[in-house]
């Protein structure tokens, strides 16, 4: 799938990859488009160091509302990582250089609009990201996208 979308309504029935753009639907039934802009590993951590035990990564996102009304959410909650050991990781809520949480994680996108941030994770060391997952209205929708990290 390359810089392709699915359709609304639907869950992504096969992985999209970094740069691609997915439309999902939220619970409320409004539509989101989401694009995986770029994955930065390692991310560095700031201010201090970080856990010296697992390796930073940040999950870039582009998240646009083609809708007639003002969407918020939170990006801390409706984003996972999976990793190369099969394990599921949640966000970690420290701060990278490279790039903003959003706003603490949240997004407020004006219809026509667009926010860009990332959500950060905590893996250990060894453990690579293979695939990164949204679900929209905090996994309440029937929807979800994926992309596959390469």
């Amino acid at each position: 799938m390359s810089s392709g979308t699915t359709a609304p309504g639907t869950a992504a029935s096969k992985p999209g990859h970094t740069g691609d753009t997915l439309t999902l639907t939220r619970a409320d039934g409004s539509t989101i488009t989401v694009t995986l802009e770029r994955v930065i590993n390692p991310a560095t951590v700031t201010p201090g160091k970080g856990d010296p035990a697992v390796t930073y990564i940040a999950t870039e996102l582009k998240i646009a509302n083609q809708g007639t009304a003002t969407m918020n959410g939170n990006a801390n909650t409706n984003v996972w990582v999976l990793g190369s050991d099969d394990h599921s990781y949640e966000p970690d809520l420290n701060n990278v250089s490279e790039c903003t949480n959003f706003d603490s994680g949240m997004f407020h996108v004006s219809p026509g609009d667009a926010a860009t941030g990332c959500v950060v994770f905590a893996l250990p060391h060894g453990v690579s990201p293979a695939k990164v997952k949204y679900a929209p209205s905090s996994g309440f929708a029937d929807d979800f996208g994926e992309w596959l990290v390469s």
